[in-house]
C-alpha cells in the first residue's frame, strides 16, 4: 500500500551537478504527484503552466502511477514510460538456469572491479534515457559501493568466470531499504539496488546466476518483498525480470525536456542575472 501523507501536488527540485544523484536523473525535475481519484487531465493542465526550461533536456518532468492505471492523458501530452517499479514477492523464482560461472560475496578488495561492472550498467543504460553518466559518475559510484561494501551483512555478490569478474548484484536489504516504503506490498522488504555484467557476457546467463543468488539469500532472511526499478525501453529488461519472478507495480512517465522550445528560441537554461 502507498501512503500519501501531505506531498505537494507540484514539487521542483535541482540536484547537485557533483553528486551522484545527478546520474541516476536529469538536473532539474517537476513532479507531479498522483493521488487515487485525481483527476488526472486537469492536474496536467494545470502543471503545464508551472513548467520551466523549455528545451533544456536535463529539466524533465514526472509523474509516477500504478501501472495498471488509465494514462491516455499521459499518451496526449507527449510523455513516455520510461522506468517501473517491479516487485517480486518472496518464493517466486524460476528453475535455475545453467550457467559457467560461480558467485561469491564481494569484498573490499573488488571495489575497482565493482565501480567497473557499475559504470558498464550506467553507460547501457544510458541509451534508454534512464541515467546520465557525468563527469564525476565513477568518483562516486566508488564512494555508495564503499559503503555497500563496509555494511555488517553481505549485500554484492560478483559473478566470476574462473578467477576473474563479470557481473555484479547487490541488494539493500530491509534495515536499508526504507526509502522505498510507499511502493512494497508486503514486509519486511529489500531493493535490488544494480545487476549488471560485462557487455561481453550478456545472454550467457551469468546475470540470472546472480539475481538466483540474491534470491535464495532474501528468502532465507525472510524478505517478504523484493523491489527495483527497471528501465522499460530496454529490450532485455522487461523479459529478463518478469522471468524471475516480478510484476510490474508502478511506472514513471517521463517527458523530457519538460518543455518544447519554441522554433528560434535556444534550449540552454537561463541564468540568473549578475549583479
Amino acid at each position: 500500500m502507498v501512503g500519501w501523507g501531505v506531498t505537494e501536488i507540484f514539487s521542483f527540485t535541482e540536484t547537485d551537478p557533483d553528486s551522484l544523484g545527478a546520474t541516476w536523473g536529469p538536473l532539474r525535475l517537476h513532479r507531479l504527484a498522483w493521488r487515487p481519484g485525481c483527476d488526472l487531465p486537469a492536474l496536467l493542465d494545470e502543471w503545464e503552466s508551472r513548467l520551466t526550461y523549455p528545451g533544456d533536456t536535463d529539466t524533465a518532468a514526472m509523474v509516477t502511477l500504478p501501472s495498471h492505471a488509465d494514462v491516455l492523458p499521459l499518451v496526449h501530452r507527449g510523455f513516455a514510460p520510461l522506468t517501473v517499479i517491479a516487485e517480486r514477492l518472496a518464493g517466486r523464482s524460476p528453475a535455475p538456469r545453467p550457467s559457467g560461472v560461480d558467485v561469491r560475496a564481494a569484498t573490499r578488495a573488488d571495489l575497482d572491479v565493482a565501480v567497473e561492472l557499475n559504470l558498464h550498467t550506467v553507460r547501457y543504460d544510458a541509451a534508454f534515457g534512464m541515467v546520465t553518466e557525468r563527469p564525476n559518475t565513477a568518483e562516486h559510484l566508488r564512494t555508495a559501493l564503499a559503503e555497500v561494501l563496509e555494511r555488517d551483512h553481505e549485500a554484492m555478490w560478483l559473478a566470476v568466470d574462473g578467477d576473474t569478474p563479470v557481473g555484479m548484484i547487490y541488494v539493500d536489504m530491509p534495515q536499508d531499504a526504507g526509502w522505498m516504503e510507499r511502493f512494497a506490498s508486503a514486509r519486511p522488504f529489500a531493493y535490488l539496488a544494480h545487476l549488471g555484467v560485462r557487455p561481453d557476457v550478456r545472454g550467457t546467463g551469468a546475470g540470472s546466476a546472480l539475481v538466483a543468488h540474491a534470491h535464495s539469500v532474501l528468502d532465507d532472511a525472510g524478505v517478504a518483498s523484493t523491489l527495483l526499478h527497471h528501465a522499460l525501453p530496454n529490450p532485455r529488461s522487461t523479459p529478463f525480470w518478469y522471468s524471475n519472478g516480478y510484476r510490474p507495480r508502478w511506472t514513471v512517465w517521463v517527458r523530457r525536456p519538460a518543455l518544447r522550445a519554441p522554433t528560434g528560441v535556444s534550449s540552454q537554461p537561463e541564468r540568473p542575472s549578475e549583479t
